[in-house]
């Protein structure tokens, strides 16, 4: 596989239950983060029954995880209520 077919390649992850896709230029593009160092096999992850990468944390809240990465920004909805639990996400994915 030539390396620019790698950077388009589809990422299928289920998040506590949610299941996402995204690209692995998306997860890549932190290169010190726990899903970059999941995804190029540096750390260990399990698989779902569909071959999804699973990993077990808040399914809702990694949409703004992921959206992060693919904005370099943080958007939240003005009622957003989740601060404590969005930081501790933040944490475990090393964002």
């Amino acid at each position: 596989m030539r390396s620019d077919e790698k950077s388009d390649e589809i990422i299928e992850l289920n998040v506590g239950g949610f299941s996402y896709t995204t690209s692995r230029m998306t997860i890549m593009s932190y290169p010190d983060t726990m899903l970059c160092k999941m995804i190029s096999g540096q750390l260990p992850n399990g698989l779902d029954s569909k071959q999804r990468i699973f990993i077990d944390r808040d399914g809702p809240l990694f949409r703004f995880i992921l959206n992060f990465l693919r904005d370099k920004r943080l958007n939240l909805p003005e009622n957003f209520t989740e601060h404590i639990q969005l930081r501790q996400e933040a944490d475990f994915y090393r964002i």
